[in-house]
């Protein structure tokens, strides 16, 4: 999965997950209890545009890592069971 001179697809499906995530999540983070201090910027005066911006790029991050292990599991999957069949 991670060799060197494998590149890195997804397919629409991984996509259509992804955005569905990222939109559950940024909706949840901007509306509820989400704060700034988990992330160690506390210090740091934001603007509330630049704030906004922050809890939407976090959002996505959290989103493509689920997407990672999403992807993993499936991969896990596919080796453990389906390679017995064959």
């Amino acid at each position: 999965m991670l060799k060197k001179g494998t590149h890195f697809e997804m397919s629409t499906m991984y996509w259509v997950i992804l955005l569905g995530l990222f939109l559950l999540l940024s909706y949840k983070n901007l509306f509820f209890g989400w704060s700034i201090q988990n992330y160690l910027t506390n210090k740091i005066e934001f603007g509330i545009f630049s704030r906004y911006v922050f809890i939407l790029f976090t959002s996505f991050i959290e989103s493509f890592i689920y997407i990672l292990f999403i992807r993993f599991s499936v991969f896990i999957f596919n080796r453990a069971f389906l390679k017995k069949n064959e």
